[in-house]
């Protein structure tokens, strides 16, 4: 399983999330809005967030964090993508 780790500048490393055994490298970044108590995904000009999602080898999406703007998802998902 790809766990993975942030640096906490400790002798301690603290884990973020749990990647799928057969995650294929790839991710989703989807604009969500809160409706009506549930999350449902959106164009990202209404987005009032942005859920990242990994791939695993049968097609599904699995949630991996969320971010209050796409920048952020997409600097995270660069991040994930040269460190794994």
């Amino acid at each position: 399983m790809n766990l993975n780790y942030v640096d906490t500048g400790t002798s301690h490393s603290k884990k973020i999330f749990d990647l799928p055994e057969s995650w294929t490298g790839n991710f989703q970044i989807r604009g969500c809005i809160i409706k009506d108590d549930c999350v449902e995904e959106c164009e990202d000009c209404d987005a009032e967030f942005f859920g990242i999602f990994a791939q695993d080898a049968d097609g599904l999406h699995i949630w991996v964090e969320d971010c209050d703007t796409r920048s952020q998802a997409d600097d995270l998902v660069k991040y994930l993508k040269t460190t794994i």
